[in-house]
């Protein structure tokens, strides 16, 4: 037989937190298939990837698995359940219709209650005190009470932790920060004993942001369900003074099924379902009259703070969850469904009102995204605004531009010109160099040969030789003039060359700049099409 167990936020697994209703889903999970059963769970998208998203959603993946019957731990998912044509096991171990005028939200969750209760065919509660809360309610929403329709399905405890004794007196507390709890009077009267006899701590888990500052008073906040077992474990009781109220009277809660598996007596007001489904396992008292005694009594250890550890680890191993969903596995296998009359007006008006919250809800959502459009018109009307004024302010810079590359363009006309010029200028005294240089080669040739006639001459008349020695030293006076007056043009020739490279090197950088300018004029000119 395949079961498909419905419910909201992750299943426990090591290392993470885990809230109350997965922790539910998960003990029923593991209690049906101890009986043999074939479980699957399914969890909302938006805890687990793959979930569902919406009641079509559920309806479509819970088809897809063909379960035989369906749990919903959430009774609001109940409804549309019904569609897959079986039985729908609705869990009300919460008192959910107590919880909503705490939270303001009677009219939303009195019709929803009602459509939960019409669409189920059996229904789970966790203690007698919620069974008999619920018949009433049953039987305004048509279910028929005559038979009991409720199946006790304790909230199931893990296996007992091996306990680790503190000689020091460790009360532990916590759980959500919900609108009717309020733990704060008694926090301040136990901190109070606590340093009146110099003694005791108290480790608060979860939210306590009301709760007052104090040295004895440790906040932990939210930690992996594992690890907080693993904590309790070495814990001396839990503190579960809460408040006063209805919902208090009905209420047995997770934290008191994990207190019972570290073996932790539960310490909390008296005529409370506490106080009536723990027995010896509660150390119950009112808070003005009793609590002074009740935590006297606690740190002073012996035989009876043993017997009550000893009573909750008992009724820890009682409440396993096998044994706490014996119940429901019997009727998934052998029961039948609760018979139900036919709708009446509270109905009709419990349907009308779930359809008006859903149009209501439809159209808030619908006002939601006309607002997001019309701000999106608004954003992109500005963003037009701007994009045009900066087409604007491009068109005005590649104005600039074109009339920055015709100065550039008649610079580089000009520029050429004029290096034009100085090149042939250049070229023109470079040959000028040349031919005279070449003239006073010949010249010198020509000096060389008559220098050598005079010697000649000279060998043949002493006279005649110093004369022409005479005229040799002005000879080569005048060939040491020629001589650096050869060098000089050399040099300058030299320094020419340098000049006409230097000019074809600055031809060349006009030339890259006149191109560079040439693109970012076309870049610019391209760039306001792109932008529009």
């Amino acid at each position: 037989m395949r079961i498909l167990v419905v419910h909201h936020g992750v299943l426990p697994s090591p290392g993470q937190p885990a809230s109350g209703g997965a922790i539910r889903a998960w003990h029923l999970g593991r209690g049906l298939a101890a009986a043999g059963l074939e479980v699957h769970h399914l969890a909302r998208d938006q805890d687990v990837p793959g979930g569902f998203a919406s009641p079509a959603d559920l309806v479509r993946k819970a088809a897809a698995l063909r379960p035989d019957a369906v749990v919903t731990v959430q009774l609001e998912d109940a409804p549309p359940l019904r569609a897959l044509g079986v039985p729908v096991v609705v869990d009300l171990y919460a008192p959910r219709l107590l919880e909503a005028p705490f939270a303001g939200a009677q009219a939303d969750t009195a019709p929803a209650v009602l459509r939960a209760l019409r669409a189920g065919d059996v229904f789970l509660t966790s203690s007698p005190r919620q069974a008999w809360s619920w018949l009433g309610v049953l039987a305004l929403a048509g279910v028929d009470v005559r038979q009991d329709p409720t199946l006790a399905v304790p909230i199931a405890s893990s296996a007992p932790a091996r306990r680790r004794r503190s000689k020091d007196l460790v009360l532990v507390g916590g759980g959500g920060a919900w609108p009717w709890t309020d733990p704060v009077p008694a926090v301040v009267r136990a901190l109070a004993w606590m340093d009146q006899r110099d003694a005791g701590r108290l480790v608060w888990y979860g939210e306590a942001a009301h709760l007052p500052e104090h040295p004895r008073l440790e906040r932990r906040g939210r930690v992996a369900w594992d690890a907080l077992l693993a904590d309790w474990a070495g814990a001396t009781a839990l503190f579960d003074w809460q408040g006063e109220h209805p919902e208090r009277q009905l209420a047995l809660g997770f934290r008191h099924a994990d207190a019972l598996a570290a073996g932790l007596p539960v310490l909390g007001p008296s005529g409370t379902a506490v106080a009536e489904g723990l027995g010896d396992a509660a150390w119950t008292g009112d808070v003005e009259s009793t609590l002074d005694a009740v935590l006297d009594d606690l740190s002073r250890g012996g035989d009876e703070r043993q017997r009550r550890s000893d009573a909750a680890r008992a009724l820890a191993l009682q409440r396993d969850a096998q044994a706490a969903a014996a119940p429901l596995a019997r009727w998934l296998q052998h029961g039948t469904p609760s018979h139900r009359a036919p709708p009446g007006p509270l109905l009709d008006l419990a349907e009308l009102s779930a359809r008006a919250a859903s149009a209501e809800a439809r159209a808030g959502a619908a006002e939601d995204r006309a607002a997001r459009a019309e701000a999106e018109a608004v954003g992109k009307r500005q963003e037009l605004a701007e994009a045009q004024a900066r087409v604007h302010t491009l068109l005005s810079t590649v104005d600039r531009l074109s009339r920055a590359v015709d100065e550039v363009a008649a610079f580089k006309r000009e520029a050429v010109d004029v290096l034009g010029r100085q090149v042939a200028a250049a070229a023109d005294a470079r040959d000028g160099a040349m031919d005279q240089l070449g003239r006073l080669r010949a010249d010198l040739a020509k000096k060389d040969a008559e220098l050598v006639a005079s010697s000649e001459r000279l060998a043949q008349d002493r006279d005649a030789r110093e004369a022409m020695q005479t005229e040799l030293d002005r000879l080569r006076a005048a060939h040491a003039a020629h001589t650096e007056e050869l060098a000089s043009l050399r040099s300058e020739l030299r320094r020419k060359d340098t000049e006409i490279a230097g000019l074809a090197e600055q031809i060349s950088r006009l030339q890259a700049e006149c191109t560079r300018a040439s693109e970012a004029l076309e870049r610019a000119r391209r760039e306001p099409l792109r932008r529009i």
